[in-house]
């Protein structure tokens, strides 16, 4: 039987863009905060930006294009809502993230050489947002 209080695993994870699921990420950093004291109460708080990275599919270029989007100056074009959804061991969604209003402010394509360990091509995308909402689902 699993126990569907204990740890929930890191590795069990899918991101969605505008509600479209988007295959083969390998890691999801959400983003810390941080508040500091000013002498009047509480200053500004500090978000930090969701970085993402999945492995190259050869026919998904998901993120070039939206990338691209943002560089042709349309603003609108360029800002989606990101859902990263946590899974338990049942597969069953436990927690989401909802980033409103995102946009990839950082773009790495492959590295590629043979000096890699894993000799995996992988993309990386560093994403600003207006928003983050954690949810229970």
């Amino acid at each position: 039987m699993v126990d569907r209080h204990g740890p929930l695993r890191t590795d069990m994870f899918l991101v969605e863009i505008d509600d479209v699921e988007v295959q083969g990420w390998t890691s999801a950093k959400l983003p810390s905060s941080s508040t500091e004291p000013s002498d009047t109460g509480w200053g500004e708080t500090i978000d930090q930006d969701l970085e993402l990275e999945r492995v190259v599919q050869a026919d998904d270029t998901t993120l070039y294009d939206w990338k691209e989007e943002v560089r042709s100056d349309d603003e609108a074009e360029g800002l989606r809502t990101v859902d990263v959804i946590l899974f338990n061991e049942e597969g069953e969604p436990e927690i989401q993230w909802e980033f409103t209003n995102a946009w990839p402010a950082y773009y790495q394509p492959p590295q590629l050489g043979a000096a890699s360990t894993e000799n995996i091509a992988r993309e990386r995308v560093v994403l600003a947002y207006d928003s983050m909402e954690r949810q229970s689902i």
